[in-house]
């Protein structure tokens, strides 16, 4: 993946396994030069669990019981590929990436052990990742990794994993999950804040997952009089009505100290969203952006798809990966990040990554 791209700039001047949150380790690999690398990352799931055996295949599509732990991906090169991905203007795989290792802690030890990591890390901060429609557990897993290992120690990633069937047809399935799931998301986001504190919380949502995290958070803030209840929520290409999403801001505003969101007009799947749900969504771009007092706005239209759906590209994109990595692990402001570039619409300010701004 393109987000390997930042890591392998960033990642010579960190003596590896001396990251602050010893959440990334390396291995010489077995009959060659290259080195695999370890990226151990913590999980809350109320998936089905199937069976005992600790793999990515220990979780289903189906609902159960809250569940908790910690999960390993392997990243190895691809010799050749690995030295030619960062100099091609497309997508292409430099790496492999497996999950090894599924653990399950009891809950006092799984909170015990991230408030632990959080408190080494160089924020202090604790990351929580919502996915979207059709991820299952070790898609989820990867992709949590990835993030934990661009972030090099600067916080401490846990992705949720809610009950997707992690299949392409199951769009209204996958939905409806997810809303069955909003009192678990609630609680566990009430947990962490109340461990780490809001002003060390941040919430990273993907796509659908964003719907679950909208209705969790105004769950939360009909019951808690603490206000905001996470330091910064970021919206990453958002499956959800734009429209409602305004009408929604006033009370959803306050719960959170900042509020950004990635948007792009190159994303084929909330393309494809609008004419199903016969409205724009909240991550489109061009004719559809929203730019809105009270929410930071990243335009990622001008660096292209960069891989075919377009949908990803806070993952496969470097440009998107760099700006990103600077929001969440130092909290820059957009216009202290450099590679943004300021414009405005009906007076309004918002950003976009600019094309020529390499990491």
């Amino acid at each position: 993946m393109l987000a390997s791209f930042v890591a392998s700039v960033l990642l010579p001047s960190i003596a590896i396994g001396e990251e602050p949150n010893a959440t990334v380790s390396e291995d010489s690999a077995v009959g060659g030069d290259e080195a695999h690398l370890n990226v151990t990352v913590f999980y809350a799931t109320n998936r089905r669990q199937n069976g005992d055996e600790a793999t990515a295949e220990i979780f289903s599509g189906e609902r159960g019981e809250p569940r908790y732990g910690q999960c390993r991906v392997e990243f190895t090169p691809i010799p050749i590929i690995n030295q030619l991905g960062s100099m091609v203007p497309f997508y292409v795989p430099i790496e492999t990436n497996q999950v090894s290792i599924v653990e399950q802690a009891d809950t006092r030890l799984f909170w015990d052990n991230l408030v632990t990591s959080a408190a080494k890390a160089a924020s202090k901060s604790v990351i929580v990742f919502v996915h979207g429609y059709n991820y299952d557990f070790e898609r989820t897993c990867r992709m949590a990794a990835e993030m934990q290992r661009v972030l090099l120690g600067q916080a401490t990633v846990i992705m949720i994993s809610w009950p997707s069937n992690g299949k392409p047809t199951d769009y209204l399935p996958d939905q409806v999950d997810l809303e069955w799931s909003v009192p678990f998301l609630a609680n566990f986001l009430r947990q962490v804040g109340d461990r780490v504190g809001p002003e060390n919380l941040q919430i990273l949502a993907h796509s659908m997952g964003s719907r679950g995290i909208f209705f969790a958070l105004e769950r939360l803030g009909a019951d808690l009089e603490r206000q905001p209840l996470v330091n910064r929520l970021v919206l990453l290409a958002p499956d959800f009505d734009s429209g409602t999403f305004v009408n929604l801001l006033p009370r959803l505003g306050p719960l959170a100290g900042d509020i950004t969101l990635y948007a792009s007009s190159n994303d084929t799947p909330l393309k494809v969203s609008r004419q199903l749900n016969g409205h724009p969504r909240l991550g489109e771009a061009g004719e559809f952006l929203t730019v809105i007092e009270g929410v930071t706005t990243i335009d990622v239209s001008p660096v292209g798809r960069y891989q075919i759906l377009g949908h990803e590209y806070f993952y496969f994109h470097p440009n998107v990966v760099a700006d990103l990595v600077m929001l969440l692990g130092s909290g820059a402001s957009a216009a202290e990040r450099p590679g943004l570039r300021a414009k405005r619409r009906n007076g309004i300010p918002y950003w976009e990554i600019a094309e020529d701004a390499m990491p």
